[in-house]
């Protein structure tokens, strides 16, 4: 009798039959029959938008049809149809015996994905959210060769991804934009101590976040920076509550590699003479933007013989700054306009007498070219007003005791 109920239950799993126990009238079960429906098979194609290939063609070619992009646009504002990158991969869904899919889904950005639903003939975009838990990580190394390689000898892949580390080292270059070129000034020996935010999706992905806090042990010095929110106002400050900001920011470049260093004297490279090189030039790829290193107003924007395209940018104390061999001007700079520090003003080429892309950059004092090197690390930023100091301090300490744990708290220099 057991041999048969077991194969009475095999016979019945195999059929899709469920059966339901209940007590029967002898102690023994009975069953009522239950039947469990299940849908068709459901296949699953990735496809890739190819180079100069459109959306439609991309759906065409998987047999979609009738989307209105129009809606889709509306219903995503973070998707755009018409400027999806080519590599982009789509998600088709079809069921077994239909002729088009029924579910179409991409990743439109870090925290969000875009499903687009036929029902009854026509598609619907709905966008889901793709939570993401933030933690902290605490970071430390010496510097062997450069930044970029040193973050990568101390975090390893399944803390934070390459890109992630490359976003790391850039978000410190920002923190120390006004006191640190972090392409001359961090050195073999230099080293740094960084607490960020790190990101997880749901997933697994994770991604960089942002600085919170930082020591950089270069030029000498221990150069603590603090990130302090209050009132909407996110910014940096040092151990003694002046702020990172300054009036003039090292470099005109965001990324940046520095090809000659100011000098009293060199070889030109077109014209074959000694003459005084005035300035730094800064090698960089054709078309990267180029900043305004400070406030001011557009003395010059034009060409100037050797220099080429030639911006030049008239800013207080009778103090200037120079940005030569430029491609081209950024819109709105010409003569007379005002610009803020950080604004693009133009864009690295090679025009006028250069061999090769690159920035020629001047600080100049009285009409007369000084080494920007010797104009910096002079004077501090503002320093936080009274009635927000207690809060900064209390932040400052929590954030030290992340950033050093077993070190003592950093009190506030007497300068």
């Amino acid at each position: 009798m057991r041999k048969l109920a077991a194969a009475l239950a095999v016979l019945v799993a195999g059929t899709g039959f469920v059966a339901a126990r209940e007590k029967g009238h002898f102690g023994g079960l009975r069953t009522a029959p239950a039947f469990v429906v299940a849908g068709p098979p459901v296949f699953t194609v990735r496809d890739t938008l190819r180079q100069r290939e459109t959306l439609s063609q991309l759906f065409e070619r998987r047999g979609v049809h009738g989307v209105d992009w129009t809606a889709v646009a509306r219903a995503a504002r973070s998707f755009n149809p018409g400027r999806v990158r080519a590599g982009t991969v789509f998600t088709f869904r079809r069921r077994h015996g239909e002729d088009q899919p029924h579910a179409v889904v991409v990743r439109v950005s870090y925290d969000a994905r875009l499903h687009l639903d036929r029902t009854d003939g026509a598609w619907a975009a709905s966008v889901e959210e793709i939570p993401w838990q933030i933690d902290q990580v605490n970071v430390a190394g010496v510097v062997s060769q450069n930044l970029y390689q040193a973050m990568d000898d101390a975090v390893g892949d399944e803390v934070l991804p390459a890109s992630a580390r490359s976003e790391l080292v850039w978000g410190l270059s920002e923190v120390y934009d006004w006191s640190l070129d972090f392409s001359r000034d961090i050195q073999p020996g230099d080293r740094f101590r960084v607490l960020a935010e790190r990101l997880v999706s749901s997933e697994g992905e994770v991604r960089y976040g942002r600085v919170l806090a930082a020591r950089l042990d270069a030029t000498g010095k221990a150069l603590y920076a603090f990130r302090y929110d209050d009132r909407d106002r996110p910014e940096f400050y040092d151990e003694t509550g002046h702020s990172m900001k300054r009036e003039f920011l090292r470099a005109p470049l965001e990324y940046r590699r520095i090809s000659s260093r100011f000098s009293g004297s060199r070889r030109h490279p077109i014209l074959g003479i000694r003459r005084a090189h005035v300035g730094t030039d800064f090698a960089a790829a054709y078309g990267t933007p180029v900043r305004a290193v400070a406030d001011g107003t557009v003395g010059v924007a034009g060409y100037s013989g050797g220099l080429g395209n030639m911006v030049e940018l008239r800013h207080n104390g009778g103090r200037s700054t120079r940005y030569a061999h430029l491609s081209g001007f950024a819109g709105g700079v010409r003569s007379g306009a005002q610009v803020r520090q950080g604004e693009t003003i133009g864009y690295v080429g090679c025009t006028g007498l250069c061999t090769g892309p690159h920035l020629h950059y001047e600080f100049r004092i009285g009409g007369r070219a000084a080494n920007p090197r010797r104009q910096f690390g002079v004077g501090a930023g503002a320093l936080i007003t009274a009635t927000r100091r207690a809060g900064f301090e209390q932040e400052r300490l929590r954030l030290l005791a992340l950033l050093e744990p077993q070190t003592t708290p950093v009190g506030p220099r007497a300068d």
